[in-house]
């Protein structure tokens, strides 16, 4: 119950934001601009979700086949669409699903949890791989495309900043590879650490054989089946390609607006900074303010009517995302928001048909 009233008075609020959002905006405009854009650039951003969510899934089957793991496609479609929702409901957007996507696949085929575990933190590295090269050459064309901008006053500060977050991700993209090439366990090391606190040291030291499990079975997976990696690498680099046309796919059949490379790199980036750190589902509030914030300042051709029929339209599609999701870890008995199942889930199933 305590739950439930939690994720209304969350879900209210979000509401009570986005509402704020287009009272700024104006209701008519908004109004407006979304029967401006249409039923094509509507559907064109549903199309996309709906791509990425099969991108995702392609990547993970072939890491699962590599592991010994076969369940049918529509099944680990589903755990996609679990995970996702998840990572919409929660405070990031790249990991807060995960745990449910990972329950939810060992009970519906009867899998450990260890071993899908393994598999998922596997795909979630090379995503996040693939995320930092995209955020690298996003960071490198927003700044040469807006050089004139970002480093005269007053926006001299954000162009650091942009210049800072194209170190970070280089930085970090040649430290993930050099963790899987050299076998190394950072989540085995932290956890390790914790199990010398003063409080769950029996709990932290069960979560310590259990990483270490899950990590061993990824670098496994990595260097014995590495014909699997450069295709999987591939599908999630797709994935962040249909999330950065996205933009582009909306304004341009929505009004005929041309976005060059700098706006789309720049558009991309401020999301996914802005939804690494969202505080309501979805980002609403803080998405919304970054974005209007990031057109004020600079030259992208997008009025703020039709950015906010853009944050719409993407909050839509977040709707059926979230509604399946649960519907399908509800079939399960995994709670989408619970950290119980997550933290100690119960052993799964024998296996059994999967539909």
């Amino acid at each position: 119950m305590r739950r439930v009233s939690k994720l209304a008075v969350t879900v209210v609020a979000s509401l009570a934001i986005l509402a704020a959002m287009v009272w700024f905006v104006g209701f008519r405009r908004t109004g407006q601009a979304l029967l401006d854009a249409g039923a094509v650039a509507f559907g064109a951003l549903g199309a996309l979700m709906l791509l990425v969510l099969v991108l995702q899934t392609a990547a993970w089957a072939t890491l699962g086949r590599a592991a010994g793991h076969k369940p049918p496609f529509r099944t680990l479609l589903g755990g996609s669409v679990v995970g996702m929702a998840g990572n919409i409901m929660t405070p990031s957007t790249y990991l807060g699903g995960e745990p449910a996507k990972v329950v939810y696949l060992g009970r519906r085929a009867g899998l450990p949890y260890q071993e899908v575990a393994g598999v998922v933190l596997l795909g979630k590295y090379l995503e996040f791989l693939s995320f930092l090269l995209f955020i690298g050459g996003s960071t490198v064309a927003a700044t040469v495309g807006f050089r004139g901008v970002l480093f005269r006053p007053p926006n001299l500060a954000l162009g650091v900043t942009v210049l800072a977050l194209a170190g970070l991700a280089v930085g970090a993209c040649l430290l993930l590879w050099l963790s899987l090439s050299r076998r190394w366990k950072p989540l085995t090391r932290i956890v390790g650490w914790l199990t010398h606190l003063p409080v769950k040291r029996e709990w932290f030291g069960r979560l310590h054989g259990k990483t270490r499990n899950v990590e061993e079975l990824c670098s496994r997976v990595f260097h014995g089946q590495g014909w699997a990696v450069v295709p999987a690498l591939a599908f999630y680099a797709l994935t962040h390609a249909a999330v950065f046309l996205k933009p582009l796919t909306f304004f341009a059949l929505g009004w005929g607006l041309e976005l060059g490379g700098a706006d789309l790199a720049l558009l991309f980036l401020a999301t996914q900074v802005l939804l690494s750190v969202q505080l309501t589902p979805s980002g609403v509030g803080t998405l919304d303010g970054g974005l209007f914030a990031l057109v004020a300042f600079t030259s992208i051709p997008v009025a703020p009517h039709q950015l906010a029929a853009y944050l719409l339209c993407l909050r839509f599609w977040d709707v059926p995302v979230v509604a399946v999701g649960a519907a399908l870890a509800g079939r399960v008995g995994v709670g989408l928001l619970s950290r119980r199942h997550a933290a100690n889930p119960a052993k799964p199933p024998p296996p059994r048909r999967v539909e």
